[in-house]
């Protein structure tokens, strides 16, 4: 029962992609540096990334956000967060 579930969804995922009904970014916009006094609009988060070494950082690391506003625009997010090395919190 759950090879043909899996089978059907796959068919249909093949098939959804191939008419293009699937919803992917086309492409993503440069990157914008991220100011507290910016009102952010996010309908929907794509993705999330950081520096590679993000898990042993201690200290201001650079990260990017691409999301989806309430209007369907994309926007890529630039900003800084604190590495997750920190063992005093």
């Amino acid at each position: 029962m759950k090879y043909a579930l899996f089978a059907a969804l796959s068919i249909f995922s093949a098939f959804a992609s191939a008419n293009g009904t699937v919803n992917a970014p086309e492409s993503v916009p440069p990157a914008v540096e991220y100011n507290y006094s910016q009102h952010l609009d996010i309908a929907k988060v794509i993705s999330m990334s950081s520096a590679s070494d993000a898990s042993s950082a201690c200290g201001p690391i650079e990260a990017h956000m691409v999301y989806m506003d309430s209007k369907g625009a994309t926007h890529n997010l630039a900003y800084t967060r604190l590495g997750d090395g920190c063992q005093n919190g």
